[in-house]
Parts: structure tokens; C-alpha cells; sequence
């Protein structure tokens, strides 16, 4: 894979810090009075129906090895080794989904706006912005310039807010997605439609550093693209 650019624009890709996982953590709230992404409560009978799909999943394939298999040598090591990847995955996916959702949870939203005044806060930071220091939020989906000093060609999606404060531009970052598609969309539709915020839409190719940038949204799509090209390292 190729090098980025040495005059690539570091907002113009992921910030990359912490664990992307394919999670919904937030939901979108909404009255006449604020707009709100907060976490979503402990999805308890989504972990344990997952966990009895990954029982079946495992279960199913014992009675194929059970069924079809002529030669019982090592039979019952199978089974050891799939009994044993099967719990590990039902603890793991268990001690991740409570840990996350648990963590959302205390730290409470990532995000509030009030309608009235325009203001938008950002409780985990300890911020609040006037509606005038506001650039946009960023849907971006792309790779890391750079991670660990090693060059990874996954891409991520994040939901970041850009503010402009006595001159400092600043990204705060709000949510991540293992997903680098429609990781956001769910969320966004609600919010342009509660908000003023405007929303832009970031990505990268697959295989390599161009990137484009432009305004997220049916009516926003018609209006021209602000393409951001960098050549090939």
C-alpha cells in the first residue's frame, strides 16, 4: 500500500483512538427543547438471543461431526475444541457488549443542542459552544494516516464535530463505527431534521489517499462537490 501524502490535511481522516466496534451505543433524542444523542439503554435480550444464536450455531456443527464422522479418533477432542471456542465467544461477545453499553451509559450524551439558542454542548468534554463557533459535524469514513507508525488500510467511520473557536479549529469526536458503510445514517436523518447543524460527508477510496468532501443529505447532494485530491505517494 501506498504512502499518504505528505501534504495530506489530518482532518480529512479518522482520528482512530480507542476500539471501533459494529455496536449501536447511541440512539437520537428529541422534544421541543433540545435535541440529544444519547446512549441506548443495555440491549439484555438482544446479548442473550445472540448468544443462544451462537449455542445453535455451535451445537449444530457438534451433531454434523457427531453424525458424520466415521473414524472416532480424537472425536472427543472436537468436542473439547468446539465446546471451548463456543463458550469463549458466548463470554467474550457478552463481557464486550455489557462493558461498552455499561460505559455509554455512565458517561451519559455525547451531544446536546439546545433549539432556542442554537448552543450545542458536549457533556463528556466539559463544552458548550455558541451556535456561531459551529463548522459542522463530520460523517467520515476512511482509513488513519498513519497507526502506530504503521500504514492500515481499514477503514472507519466516526461522527466528529468541528468547531472554530478564536480561531482554533478543533474536532471533537463523538461516535465510531466498525462499519464503513451506512454506519450513521440512522442517526443523522433525525438530526437534520431536529437540527440546524450543518453535516458533511467524508471519505477516502478503498485502495487509496483521495478524498472527498461534500454536504450530507437528499436536497444537499444536488449542490456541488468540494473534491479533495491528493496524488498518489
Amino acid at each position: 500500500m501506498a504512502k499518504p501524502p505528505v501534504d495530506a490535511d489530518p482532518e480529512k481522516f479518522i482520528i482512530g483512538r480507542g476500539h471501533y466496534n459494529n455496536l449501536r451505543l447511541a440512539r437520537p433524542y428529541h422534544d421541543e427543547h433540545v435535541f440529544r444523542i444519547d446512549p441506548e439503554p443495555m440491549p439484555v435480550w438482544n446479548i442473550v438471543i445472540l448468544n443462544l444464536v451462537f449455542v445453535a450455531f455451535f451445537s449444530g456443527f457438534l451433531w454434523a461431526v457427531h453424525h458424520y464422522r466415521h473414524d472416532e479418533t480424537g472425536l472427543w477432542l472436537i468436542y473439547g475444541a468446539v465446546i471451548g471456542i463456543g463458550l469463549l465467544t458466548c463470554v467474550l461477545f457478552t463481557v464486550i457488549g455489557y462493558r461498552s453499553f455499561d460505559k455509554a451509559n455512565r458517561l451519559g450524551p455525547w451531544l446536546i443542542y439546545h433549539k432556542q439558542s442554537g448552543e450545542v454542548e458536549l457533556p463528556r468534554e466539559g463544552e458548550k459552544f455558541d451556535r456561531s463557533e459551529i463548522v459542522h459535524l463530520q460523517y467520515i469514513t476512511t482509513k488513519l494516516l498513519w497507526w502506530g507508525g504503521v500504514l492500515n488500510n481499514e477503514r472507519y467511520s466516526e461522527i466528529n464535530l468541528v468547531t472554530s473557536r478564536d480561531g482554533i479549529r478543533t474536532r471533537w469526536p463523538l461516535l465510531k463505527s466498525g462499519f464503513n458503510v451506512k454506519a450513521f445514517e440512522w442517526l443523522l436523518k433525525p438530526l437534520q431534521e431536529q437540527t440546524n447543524l450543518p453535516v458533511v460527508r467524508v471519505q477516502d477510496e478503498w485502495w487509496g489517499w483521495n478524498v472527498t468532501e461534500t454536504p450530507y443529505g437528499e436536497t444537499d447532494r444536488k449542490q456541488s462537490a468540494t473534491p479533495i485530491n491528493h496524488p498518489r505517494g
